[in-house]
């Protein structure tokens, strides 16, 4: 290879959710294209393409991974080939005979996205959502990484902190040890003054929003990971775009069941979007998208240190 390529991918294995969170572009009805499941032939040719460079693949996008029928074969595929597997999970439609899957102990971070302590608090934001369900599969595969040892599965428990749950903040922190999570992550929502709830949802403590750029002349805008070292999205039909913001798929940069990904990645076009962005002159990065971590999330807690 000529330069020095990304090293992590975001591949999308379904755009299907089972519940209907009000912000999520899918859960609010917004994602007009058509829904489906990347198949495990697909994803293996991305993975075999590529492996001799890729270090992790984050397999989410927009949708539920697991309700994709080949999520397993995926994570597993991955592991045996040595890369580090990130799945963000609802943690709705996981039993027992999924979870007991995950004793191969490859390297695994699985995120859960659990926003309140009680049914109320939890369902405002996750609707459709149990918490009792969420939170016993929660539980269950932390005992399980402690009964056999599972050293290389991360399990974290993502908090997205809203209106409705901020005066739990220190309850759940309780509750994540309890549970024996390795991290708890605070995050902020991401919802701006034009949507038609955002008084629903915005928290009333500032120190809990999701501040803009604007707001913050000290932070470095220059660090988006999507773009340096690089982190290319593949939707579940192939196509590749440069980030999950891009939700709508409005930035093609081609196709990867037709071309190779390291010639998407150094096409012209893309080029040329990476280069926009660093001299502050790409309208969709620059102008509307706000990723920076120090802005996305509150706080993590590490409770093993590792």
């Amino acid at each position: 290879m000529a330069n020095k390529y990304f090293k992590s991918l975001m591949i999308e294995p379904t755009n299907i959710c089972n519940l209907h969170c009000p912000v999520c572009p899918v859960g609010a009805g917004i994602d007009k294209r058509e829904k489906g499941f990347m198949e495990f032939h697909q994803f293996k040719k991305i993975i075999d393409e590529n492996r001799n460079f890729l270090e992790c693949i984050n397999l989410w996008n927009y949708g539920e991974p697991f309700l994709a029928p080949d999520i397993m074969k995926m994570i597993n595929y991955t592991g045996e080939n040595n890369i580090t597997v990130t799945v963000h999970t609802n943690g709705t439609v996981l039993n027992k005979k999924i979870l007991d899957k995950f004793k191969k102990n490859y390297k695994l971070r699985i995120s859960f996205s659990i926003d309140g302590l009680t049914q109320k608090t939890y369902s405002y934001y996750r609707v459709g959502g149990n918490l009792k369900n969420v939170l016993n599969n929660l539980s269950y595969l932390a005992n399980l990484k402690k009964k056999f040892n599972l050293f290389n599965l991360l399990i974290i428990w993502q908090f997205l902190v809203m209106k409705t749950n901020e005066h739990e903040i220190d309850k759940v922190f309780e509750a994540a040890k309890r549970i024996g999570v390795d991290r708890l992550r605070l995050k902020t929502i991401g919802i701006n003054k034009e949507h038609s709830r955002y008084n629903d949802f915005v928290p009333k403590n500032e120190n809990y929003r999701r501040r803009i750029k604007k707001e913050n002349k000290n932070i470095d805008f220059s660090g988006c990971l999507f773009i340096n070292p690089g982190m290319p999205t593949i939707l579940l039909n192939g196509d590749v775009v440069p980030c999950c913001y891009d939700y709508f798929g409005e930035h093609f940069m081609g196709n990867v069941f037709k071309k190779n990904l390291l010639d998407i990645w150094d096409s012209q076009e893309y080029r040329k979007f990476r280069e926009d962005y660093k001299n502050g002159q790409n309208v969709f990065c620059n102008n509307r998208c706000n990723w920076n971590k120090k802005l996305i999330y509150i706080k993590e807690f590490n409770f093993n240190k590792r």
